[in-house]
């Protein structure tokens, strides 16, 4: 058999962590002619790892096989994809114990002939031998456990892969009709679980870190290698090494100390119980950022569009992923502006409406002791109040006192001359609108600007609001989430970002990733050419 030898300083150190009976220097390193592993047991390991961009979620448990001699050997899996018990009880328990029953002639066979020793201890129904290094990194991908021995080229993989079994949980802020009813919970382990079955990617990384003094929180920063802008990456786990706390219990922790903007109100860290949402921006180039005990993910860098996109997008026509992306868009305006306006018009500028409908407003504002920014203020504030008991009731109370609340003190209002039915109308229209905004961390922002705005109207009129959204406009632009500009693809202006960030475009139409996000890979497909019928 032609063989090859390598220089040992082609192979790299091992770790300090390893054993030092695995250390190099035991042997000459060889590589055969139908295979591209090594003899030697840290070489293959060292090589697995690099394939898989030596990510955290990898496992490495080293054995002595009872053979004569004694056979060394190693055990690789990914953590979150199999069921150790399995490993303790199908794999190193026979391989370990199973061979002392035996007697010293057949032992000594065993230490050569790997095919027998594992045909004749092992029980696994799915086993299987790899000579090939991208074989081995696909098994790993898949669930399986690979195991390696020293001074044998091959591997051998077996299938450990963890029940499948339903550990998630259903989305409870993000709903959708036709997507998957899947969402993180508050054990990390299973929610990089979900994603590694997901993204079943050589390239994709994790890397643990433990934050808190007292608390040891774990968190788990999520990439794909050969996506993600490595300046990025590197820009976060600065940050994180430069926290010092005593301890987080949830993840806005970790998005306040990680921010570019902590004193904005508006987020510039994109937050989602999602996995579809988080396999999808990773395949952006983003960086997910899992923190043990919450069930939300945080994904940068951000940019604005990402607070109006929802999944339910994806998962229906584009026509009507479009109406409702508008209709998110629109909704905002709504939000910050529409009582500013109604205050600006009744105060200032009563000449810009309709004589019927100025005649109307001014009717039904006789009796009413407050001015027009003191009635929009208190009816603003009374329904702020009424959101807030519903959300920290109990469900079915909460629903109950949010909506016969407004209804009853609404009426009330105005059959007491209190406020005039047209402000009734205004609340209302603008609390519906903001419901139209897909994620609450991102419209709570908008909500607050509404009082800004709407004191600038009482003091300036249409002057006032004009300042406002100058203001607002001049605020969002300066952003940034991790030196990304927040506004793209608005500023800088995109044409071809908008074909996804802004509107849905079909799938066929959208091949290139942003090169704001990230500087490498952007090609996502081929040019593919519109879907058409067979020519008859």
């Amino acid at each position: 058999m032609k063989m090859k030898k390598f220089r040992r300083k082609e192979i790299k150190k091992p770790k300090k962590i390893l054993p030092p009976m695995h250390e190099l220097g035991v042997e000459d390193i060889i590589c055969y002619a139908d295979t591209d592993l090594f003899n030697c047991l840290q070489a293959n390991i060292e090589k697995t790892r690099g394939l898989l961009n030596n990510t955290d979620d990898i496992a490495i448990r080293y054995f002595d096989i009872s053979t004569s001699p004694v056979l060394k050997g190693a055990i690789i899996y990914i953590k979150d994809l199999v069921d150790t018990d399995i490993i303790q009880t199908s794999i190193l328990t026979p391989l370990t114990l199973g061979l002392l029953k035996l007697p010293m002639e057949e032992r000594c066979n065993l230490f050569y002939d790997i095919d027998l020793l594992i045909n004749g201890v092992l029980v696994n129904a799915d086993i299987n031998t790899l000579k090939n290094s991208p074989l081995i990194v696909e098994a790993l991908l898949a669930g399986n456990s690979i195991l390696l021995f020293n001074g044998h080229p091959l591997a051998v993989s077996v299938n450990t892969l963890t029940e499948a079994e339903r550990k998630y949980a259903d989305p409870k802020t993000e709903k959708v009709i036709k997507g998957p009813q899947q969402g993180f919970v508050e054990n990390i382990d299973v929610n990089i679980s979900i994603l590694r079955k997901k993204l079943k990617s050589q390239h994709f990384v994790v890397k643990d870190h433990v934050i808190g003094r007292e608390s040891k929180s774990k968190i788990s920063i999520i990439y794909l290698s050969s996506i993600a802008d490595q300046g990025n990456v590197d820009e976060l786990f600065q940050r994180l090494a430069d926290i010092d706390i005593d301890g987080f219990v949830s993840s806005q922790y970790i998005e306040e100390l990680v921010t570019d903007e902590p004193t904005k109100i508006f987020s510039t860290i994109f937050s989602t119980e999602r996995p579809d949402r988080v396999e999808a921006m990773l395949l952006e180039g983003r960086i997910a950022i899992l923190c043990d005990g919450s069930p939300f993910c945080l994904v940068v860098p951000s940019i604005i569009t990402d607070f109006f996109i929802s999944s339910e997008s994806y998962y229906t026509s584009y026509y009507l992923a479009n109406f409702n992306r508008l209709l998110s868009y629109f909704g905002a305006l709504v939000v910050m502006f529409l009582p500013a306006t109604y205050v600006a018009v009744t105060t200032f500028h009563q000449e810009v409406l309709p004589t019927k409908l100025a005649l109307t407003i001014a009717g039904t504002r006789a009796g009413v002791p407050f001015p027009a920014f003191i009635e929009a203020l208190i009816m603003e504030i009374a329904f702020e109040a009424l959101r807030e008991a519903g959300t920290l009731l109990p469900t079915h109370i909460g629903q109950t006192i949010s909506i016969v609340g407004a209804l009853i003190i609404g009426q009330a209002a105005v059959e007491a001359g209190l406020v005039s039915p047209a402000v009734v109308i205004i609340v209302a229209t603008t609390a519906i609108f903001s419901f139209t905004i897909p994620y609450s961390n991102f419209s709570n922002g908008l909500r607050l600007t509404r009082f800004f705005n709407m004191t600038l109207a009482s003091i300036l009129g249409i002057y006032g609001i004009i300042t406002a959204a100058l203001l607002i406009a001049l605020n969002l632009i300066s952003m940034r989430s991790f030196g990304v500009p927040f506004m793209i693809p608005f500023a800088p202006f995109s044409l071809q970002e908008m074909k996804d960030w802004v509107l849905r475009f079909p799938q066929w139409a959208i091949t290139k990733r942003s090169q704001h996000i990230t500087k490498r890979n952007l090609i996502r497909k081929s040019n593919q050419l519109k879907p058409k019928p067979p020519q008859s």
